[in-house]
């Protein structure tokens, strides 16, 4: 006879664990993505407050390489194109294309995983 007060038995599909990798993509996702709103800010405070604002540029830099390179070591990119991809970031107006391109591909690679991506980066499941 069956115990009426058992509960169901359903099958409970076990998520795995996100990689290492994928969340090296989706912080340094988030790092750009916060070095491009800071490259913003610190533009408008150069013209604001002037000289002072150049601080704002030097950790808007110093972000966007952290932020480059745990994406490019996330995405499996050979070392030799991690250190080109440092090296343009100096480049003004190419740095902030390379931001947005590499942002764009961290957001496909983490949806494609499972990722919710939003404006301000990605959220596990």
């Amino acid at each position: 006879m069956e115990n009426p007060y058992q509960s169901p038995g359903a099958v409970v599909e076990d998520r795995e664990k996100p990689s290492s990798s994928l969340g090296d993509v989706a912080s340094g996702q988030k790092l750009v993505i916060y070095a491009i709103l800071l490259y913003f800010l610190a533009a408008a405070l150069r013209t604001a407050v002037g000289p002072i604002a150049a601080l704002a540029f030097l950790a808007c830099l110093v972000m966007s390489w952290v932020g480059i390179y745990k994406i490019a070591r996330g995405l499996d990119y050979p070392i030799w194109w991690r250190i080109v991809l440092l090296v343009l970031m100096l480049v003004p107006l190419v740095g902030l294309i390379e931001l947005l391109v590499l942002s764009s591909k961290a957001t496909s690679r983490l949806r494609k995983a499972g990722y919710s991506v939003g404006l301000l980066g990605a959220r596990d499941y």
